[in-house]
């Protein structure tokens, strides 16, 4: 909090450099103090059914695995309406989907075989994503509250994979991928009249796609037959398309980095087993 002995342009300025310095704290000055009311509390319970069938067709040297997995999900949220009385809502967001997978793969050679699979998935709201309460960020410097509007994202997934196992325990692999986000929760931003206001809404959908490589190589060609050395690395693209009346426009996808790479070492002594 501060009071008008302040610059009016204080709170544009450089905030670690001339803002957060010892000269401007103090009771007449800058101070930190809690303004909470009932509306920035909430709970919240959630209740998930759900069941999966499935099924292997195995013919000669294609193999087919398939199933469908069924969700009814029920997530309630109670909040207050009101700064002092004690007066609650219940917000209700039902959701009843089936989800189809389907995992093909053909053994052209006895360690090599090409894998192609389909699945349908989910990315449902988290309480703090719908609830009404306003907290504040001190990375964004910036209030943020929920969206209770917010829908379920649907998911498909595809992806094509080349795999190889030289030998036991080893494996290289490449992928080629491809995700449809219907109704992605993303980041945006309200605009209060010289300060923002952050929230999340659903975008109308999103591509995703990439190439992933998996490489898993024992060291024993070099002498050391313990260990085993692995090696992750992919790259991904992706554009999310916006509804006309969103501040946001076309733009990757909250989170997402266009590339990612793990590395691994692994020691393992069969006669200590």
């Amino acid at each position: 909090m501060w009071n008008r002995s302040i610059p009016s342009d204080f709170l544009y300025r450089d905030v670690v450099n001339e803002i957060l310095i010892e000269e401007n704290y103090g009771s007449d000055k800058l101070y930190i103090y809690e303004d909470t009311d009932n509306r920035d509390s909430y709970k919240g319970k959630n209740r998930l059914l759900a069941g999966y069938i499935s099924a292997n067709i195995p013919l000669d040297k294609l193999n087919i695995y398939t199933g469908v997995r069924y969700e009814n999900n029920q997530m309630t949220l109670t909040n207050y309406i009101a700064i002092k009385e004690y007066t609650t809502r219940d917000q209700k967001y039902k959701d009843s989907y089936l989800y189809p997978s389907v995992n093909m793969s053909y053994n052209f050679t006895e360690n090599q075989l090409i894998r192609l699979g389909y699945g349908a998935s989910v990315n449902r709201p988290e309480f703090r994503e719908v609830a009404p309460a306003v907290y504040y960020d001190f990375d964004l410097f910036s209030a943020v509250k929920g969206n209770q509007d917010l829908k379920t994202a649907r998911i498909q997934n595809i992806d094509l994979r080349y795999e190889w196992y030289p030998t036991p325990g080893e494996t290289v692999s490449i992928a080629l991928f491809y995700k449809n986000f219907r109704n992605p929760i993303e980041w945006t931003y309200l605009d209060a009249g010289g300060s923002y206001t952050y929230t999340f809404e659903n975008a109308q959908s999103t591509d995703n796609f990439g190439v992933e490589l998996d490489i898993k190589k024992n060291l024993a060609f070099i002498g050391l037959k313990d260990l085993t050395w692995s090696f992750n690395g992919a790259l991904i693209q992706s554009k999310v398309k916006f509804s006309e009346e969103s501040l946001e426009k076309g733009s990757p996808m909250q989170g997402q980095s266009p590339y990612l790479i793990n590395i691994g070492l692994f020691y393992r002594n069969d006669r200590g087993d």
